[in-house]
């Protein structure tokens, strides 16, 4: 019996497309981002934009672009877009805020669904975002920073351990599970060096095992996204059907968006629709919604910390907290996730030499717009100078400023006898 290839399972997954997928997959990769309207208006970001869009049919908020290294644009540095395929945004579309106050992004590196999610959520929302390995989680804690969502955080935990300590407590789980890819092979050809139906059978094994996790954490009336980028059929819609025959008190949301799926009310998507492969499905726990809150981290008290604050913000109550010896702050309180924590919303900065030395983290903080007492908006050259790490020559009063571009924040700098130090982070600054 000769060994299955990925063509063959094309024709099973795409029937009488599968041809035409076959040629759109000698194609470049489709490239796409969506609007970080928490950050800023519609208008201004695309005001700020001066390369090729083209809006997506499927998303209102995601744009098709056109530019070799996305990560050098000032939107990309100023945190209002985040590049993302589209079908990987259309997760949140159908999403009710409604209800939701906390969230839980089970495997959220990079943290392109953390963020998406957020963008159609309430203010008051609290998400979880995890990523079990660190280096995957020190980057979506840099890409929650560079955005500004600061209702967020950053653990670096088993999901099994999330689970025993979220039991019964998540609105809304996001589980973007490892998969083998095959809907990214047009970005990385490679996928096709190691495919095969046992590594499919092996993952497979491993998403039911987290969807058990997801199915823990999540109170009744709660809602659980379950995604991947792949079209095979046991990491998708079996799977799906699966977890569905295991809780008779799960029930699948209908989304009516026509796809390749072959579970009625998912969804999948592939290069036949412009964008790079996805599946997803959403599901909801029966039940009425119940109200059950985590303990609170216990907040502190600090001389410096809050001397800091006094002299720098405007604000008349906050949380402070400590966490590997950086203080955070936030607007509201925080559940106390133990241990593995990476970020706990705002990161303040820390204590050097009796010294308070702020985080980058603060002055990127969505939710303190119009809470900083010093701030400067750089023009064009200043702009440019700053983020290639300069000093800016500037007649100020010797403070913190909060330095902004368009009016949106970009980071700090310290005044002192007519020029802004730079405290640009060294890892973001760019070559002019």
């Amino acid at each position: 019996m000769s060994e299955v290839t990925f063509k063959d399972r094309v024709k099973e997954y795409f029937g009488q497309q599968s041809d035409e997928f076959l040629c759109l997959m000698k194609e470049k990769p489709t490239q796409a981002f969506f609007l970080n309207e928490k950050k800023a208006d519609r208008k201004i970001i695309l005001s700020l934009i001066d390369f090729e869009i083209k809006e997506s049919p499927l998303s209102d908020q995601s744009f098709y672009y056109e530019h070799e290294n996305i990560g050098k644009t000032i939107p990309y540095e100023l945190g209002i877009i985040y590049p993302q395929e589209i079908g990987a945004s259309l997760t949140s579309k159908y999403i009710d805020p409604e209800d939701i106050k906390t969230v839980v992004d089970m495997c959220a590196a990079p943290g392109g669904k953390t963020i998406n999610i957020l963008n159609r959520l309430n203010d008051d929302v609290i998400c979880i975002s995890n990523d079990f390995s660190h280096a995957r989680a020190s980057v979506l804690s840099s890409n929650i920073e560079r955005t500004g969502l600061d209702n967020v955080i950053v653990t670096n935990k088993r999901c099994e351990d999330l689970a025993d300590l979220l039991q019964d407590k998540a609105d809304l789980v996001i589980l973007d599970a490892p998969c083998s890819g095959e809907g990214m092979i047009r970005k990385y050809p490679q996928i096709l060096d190691t495919w095969s139906l046992n590594n499919i059978e092996s993952l497979a094994a491993l998403q039911s095992e987290l969807l058990e996790h997801a199915y823990r954490m999540l109170k009744n009336g709660g809602t659980l996204i379950y995604s991947t980028c792949t079209f095979a059929f046991e990491e998708d819609e079996d799977q799906v059907s699966s977890f569905l025959e295991r809780h008779e008190d799960m029930s699948l949301i209908n989304i009516d968006l026509p796809s390749s799926s072959r579970l009625n009310g998912t969804v999948k998507l592939s290069f036949l629709d412009h964008t790079e492969g996805q599946f997803f499905a959403l599901m909801r726990k029966k039940g009425s919604v119940t109200q059950s809150s985590l303990k609170p981290l216990k907040t502190i008290k600090d001389k410096t910390a809050e001397t800091f604050i006094k002299e720098n913000l405007l604000l008349d109550s906050y949380y402070l907290y400590k966490n590997n010896e950086h203080f955070y702050l936030s607007l509201q309180p925080l559940p106390d996730m133990k241990y593995n924590v990476m970020k706990y919303g705002i990161c303040l900065g820390e204590v050097i030499k009796n010294r308070f030395e702020p985080a980058h983290d603060l002055y990127r903080a969505n939710s303190l717009k119009g809470k900083y007492r010093y701030t400067y908006d750089l023009n064009d050259r200043e702009y440019l100078d700053f983020i290639s790490g300069k000093e800016i020559k500037k007649d100020l009063e010797d403070h913190y400023y909060q330095l902004t571009y368009r009016g949106i924040s970009i980071g700090f700098g310290k005044c002192a006898k007519g020029t802004i130090k730079n405290k640009y982070p060294k890892g973001l600054r760019r070559m002019i």
